[in-house]
């Protein structure tokens, strides 16, 4: 028993002391960008278990620059905090920093590497993000997103509808979000209070906090062989769950599947991959089974869930606390569209409301923090090395603030995306809500309709207040690692009867 005791203690020994010698040759090698003193081996500890990092390497800026290092435990990440870097790093080096770092968790949710998001660059990535944005303009050729949007809001609102009090509006949103996403992925329109939707919601929501706060296998990664925590045990079953539904009806899907009919996403991933086995000979078509195209499904459920609900809580915090700006959007609506119900043809006629929406994902973004990336090579930016292997992030609630791109970047002005003679500018310098480069965001043509097509909806039926007394409250709650809500808040809807 003694010698065995000793021979832990002198792995243990061993392995501290190579991750520190690593750790000061790494140093020595490279000119690697500043950031704050750490403990070797346990890293910048109160960043890294921090509910909102974003904000804490923000107040950093000044004292390092826009590039800084923080180590997590033994792992280097460094983060990019202005739009000259990012663009550096994404668009003008894309291939360098395309990679995604391998993370416990993440493995483990995409099955080794299977999705989009979280799969690292190489040729089967290639061939996937191909398929499956084909498979997008697929769906959005037709008048699906826009029936199922109309069709979903509309029956929500009948609901919300209902309240004679005040009522906290995060219950509604994330109830129209998910079903949203639900008829898109799989075409199924399910009742309001549809039990089996509600398990899987709460199974996901669950899963969520618990993946996006991340588990410490994905800091020490050799621990799922020796010792698994519980709550790495916890989210492989909520894992498990989730893409057992998915499998259960993307399987329903292959067997009733024909080319010539588009139901919903899984049938357009369907059409898009049978288009690509017809037109191309790349041997690693061969490999892309049926696996690739469930983990995409999850991508896009889980990602465009999240960050839906996440972008409409806050469009819905500032519209209710901010009477005079709603009053100019409803206005908007009014004299352009009426009472009649809206489509997605009617983006050029909402510009404000646009604009509302931009400056909503601009101040109260779905991620602070962007998808980690991970560097394929030796590269560099900002003059400062980035070493092969390194995680490297861009600070999107850094980017989004900047004082040197917004004024007063903590006010709520839609104008700023407005140009001199009214037209939209959804494009100006240091706002990335999708990100950039070869890894920018999968579902951004599908986003962007959906959303302004749900603000304007609530906008044109109703009227939204705060409760008499209470003042509006726009900090937020970091929720989990680059998640961050509004305060739980209230309102008083009354119908417009336009």
């Amino acid at each position: 028993m003694l010698n065995l005791t000793l021979d832990w203690q002198t792995i243990v020994v061993s392995i501290c002391c190579g991750l520190i010698a690593y750790y000061v040759i790494k140093r020595l090698k490279f000119r690697l960008p500043p950031g704050p003193w750490c403990i070797p081996i346990v890293g910048n500890y109160p960043v890294y278990t921090s509910p909102d990092p974003y904000r804490k390497i923000f107040q950093m800026v000044d004292t390092y620059g826009p590039v800084i290092s923080v180590s997590y435990g033994p792992m280097n990440w460094v983060f990019l905090n202005n739009i000259d870097v990012v663009t550096e790093a994404f668009v003008k080096k894309q291939e360098d920093f395309a990679g995604r770092p391998q993370m416990t968790t993440g493995k483990m949710f995409t099955d080794g590497g299977k999705d989009i998001a979280f799969a690292n660059y190489s040729p089967m990535w290639k061939i996937h993000r191909k398929i499956a944005s084909k498979a997008l303009r697929h769906y959005l050729q037709g008048s699906l997103l826009q029936d199922m949007i109309q069709e979903n809001m509309s029956k929500f609102m009948d609901e919300m509808a209902k309240e004679t009090e005040p009522f906290i509006p995060r219950d509604y949103i994330n109830l129209i979000v998910f079903h949203q996403l639900y008829t898109l992925c799989f075409g199924e329109k399910r009742p309001v209070n549809d039990p089996e939707v509600k398990d899987f919601l709460k199974t996901y929501e669950e899963f969520v906090v618990h993946f996006g706060a991340g588990a410490l296998e994905d800091i020490v990664p050799f621990l799922i062989y020796i010792y698994q925590t519980a709550k790495y045990k916890q989210l492989v079953k909520q894992k498990e769950k989730l893409f057992s539904f998915i499998k259960q009806k993307y399987n329903n899907h292959k067997e009733s599947f024909d080319p010539s009919i588009n139901r919903d996403l899984m049938d357009c991933l369907l059409i898009a991959k049978h288009e690509a086995e017809s037109e191309s000979a790349d041997e690693n078509q061969a490999e892309f089974d049926d696996v690739y195209l469930i983990q995409t499904i999850g991508d896009i459920f889980f990602g465009g869930t999240d960050t839906s609900k996440t972008i409409m809580d806050w469009f819905v915090c500032f519209m209710s606390g901010l009477p005079h700006i709603q009053a100019k959007c409803q206005e908007e609506i009014d004299n352009n569209i009426g009472s009649r119900q809206l489509t997605t043809k009617d983006r050029h006629r909402l510009v404000y409301i646009d604009a509302c929406l931009c400056e909503t994902m601009r101040l109260g973004p779905a991620v602070s923090l962007g998808v980690p990336h991970c560097t394929l090579c030796d590269t560099q930016v900002d003059g400062y090395d980035i070493p092969k292997g390194t995680v490297v992030l861009a600070n999107l609630y850094a980017l989004h603030r900047d004082p040197k791109h917004w004024k007063n970047p903590e006010t709520f002005d839609p104008t700023r995306f407005l140009n001199k003679d009214g037209t939209l500018n959804t494009k100006p310098e240091s706002y990335l809500p999708f990100s950039t480069g070869r890894r920018v965001c999968l579902g951004e043509p599908v986003a962007k309709p959906e959303l302004l097509l749900m603000c304007a909806s609530f906008l044109q039926r109703f009227k939204m207040s705060l409760p008499p007394g209470v003042e509006p409250n726009f900090e937020g709650i970091p929720l989990s690692f680059g998640v961050e809500v509004p305060h739980s808040y209230k309102i008083v809807i009354k119908e417009r009867n336009v």
